[in-house]
């Protein structure tokens, strides 16, 4: 019966050591995602998402890669939502949020399983003319948790070192 109590503390010790480096690593990601800082830049990526006004006056995601050829098909009319706050489109991989401020800063959020990426733009000329100017952009993926696993580890050190100096 000796045998089977330390067999039953031995495993509540790696358990709970494994659900606290769980815990630190869900708590790291979470910090590390919101503190990830936004790149200032002009510099457009070809995978940026820009909320459009497409076929039948509905809104609709386009790369800003794709934007050219969009625009040329007729496929994008404009990139300036008519109405100000929030709204969300459902696309097959991905989820597009967008907001329009009230300055004219409009900012999408393309989001799945597995990267967010958040961008701040705004729209200088009218029309057909209209070009989106880059504000900053945000890019969160498999790196925060990465970079939460090392801290976690790290953290879990730290605190077996404290223990053993008790």
């Amino acid at each position: 019966m000796n045998d089977l109590n330390q067999r039953i503390f031995s495993f509540m010790r790696v358990f709970g050591g494994m659900m606290s480096f769980c815990i630190l690593v869900w708590m790291w990601t979470v910090a590390f995602i919101i503190g990830w800082p936004y790149s200032k830049t002009d510099v457009w990526q070809p995978h940026f998402r820009l909320i459009a006004v497409c076929a039948e006056q509905q809104p609709c995601g386009i790369n800003y890669g794709d934007l050219a050829a969009a625009r040329a098909a007729g496929k994008a009319q404009l990139l300036k939502p008519d109405a100000t706050g929030e709204s969300e489109l459902m696309e097959p991989d991905t989820l597009l949020r967008w907001s329009l401020r009230d300055n004219g800063v409009i900012q999408t959020r393309v989001s799945n399983w597995s990267m967010q990426n958040t961008v701040r733009y705004r729209i200088e000329g009218e029309g057909a003319n209209a070009v989106p100017v880059l504000l900053e952009y945000q890019e969160v993926g498999a790196n925060q948790l990465y970079y939460a696993l090392a801290a976690a580890i790290f953290t879990m050190i730290g605190l077996y070192l404290r223990k053993l100096r008790k």
